[in-house]
């Protein structure tokens, strides 16, 4: 883990910014809380999972992933997720969710499940936002400092996406959009509320949130990882991710499982 005191830790700001596992590693030292973002779609079903009252278990993904995963929901007595194209039960899509009667689901994500999973044993407080409840996420960590009675330390990541095989050559993690107007409408969202010692790589994310603010939805849909979802015929997914501040939910990680706050 990066020491505190790198140039790139943000390790002197209450709320810092930065993309994937490694930026998370470079900005939680010192951390009391983080706050994992990936808007289309892990994050987003995470949120919409705990409307309907099931605890989700952020997972990675893959074959070895997978069986891992089955071993988790046996013990809890829950399921694991289909992939999205997958009918008949929840899957990566939020649309998917109504109904679901079990509880944890296991939901493998190679972006923002493999995150939040990866953060789980770092004893910091680990929360997942989206743009549905960014408002009820900034109002929770201001709770969690009134509790601490001392300056909440944040660390908001974005998850972004890993590259793929239909990427090409590279397969580094790609920059989204989605991901980075997410992390902006929370940053947005604490500066709202008194945490505004932001580190300038929260600062360009709230700037860029504010600066598009009325344009996010069409923003959200004309992104990269919108259009494909649209065109895989998930539109659904791509307006749910765009909701702004339409529930009061805020899934925290308990014990590998993310429940309702």
């Amino acid at each position: 883990m990066t020491d505190s005191t790198s140039p790139f830790g943000q390790g002197k700001y209450q709320v810092r910014f930065d993309w994937g596992l490694d930026g998370a590693e470079r900005i939680l030292p010192g951390a009391h809380a983080v706050v994992v973002v990936d808007a289309l779609s892990f994050t987003t079903t995470a949120v919409v999972a705990a409307e309907h009252g099931v605890a989700v278990a952020p997972w990675p993904a893959g074959p070895d992933a997978r069986a891992s995963a089955e071993v988790f929901a046996a013990e809890r007595g829950g399921l694991v997720a289909g992939r999205r194209n997958e009918p008949g039960g929840p899957t990566l899509s939020p649309e998917s969710w109504t109904g679901v009667g079990a509880s944890p689901v296991v939901v493998p994500s190679p972006n923002g499940g493999a995150l939040a999973h990866a953060l789980g044993d770092r004893g910091v407080v680990v929360i997942a936002a989206a743009m549905r409840n960014r408002s009820a996420v900034a109002e929770h960590l201001l709770a969690l400092q009134g509790e601490r009675g001392e300056r909440l330390m944040i660390a908001i990541v974005a998850a972004g996406e890993l590259g793929r095989e239909a990427d090409g050559p590279g397969g580094g993690l790609r920059f989204g959009i989605e991901d980075l107007l997410v992390a902006g409408a929370v940053v947005d969202a604490l500066v709202a509320r008194g945490i505004d010692h932001t580190s300038p790589e929260a600062a360009v994310a709230c700037a860029a949130f504010e600066a598009l603010s009325r344009a996010t939805g069409h923003l959200i849909s004309a992104s990269g990882s919108g259009v494909e979802l649209r065109e895989l015929g998930f539109a659904g997914d791509v307006r749910a991710a765009a909701a702004r501040d339409v529930t009061d939910v805020v899934p925290v990680l308990r014990d590998g499982v993310f429940v309702a706050e």
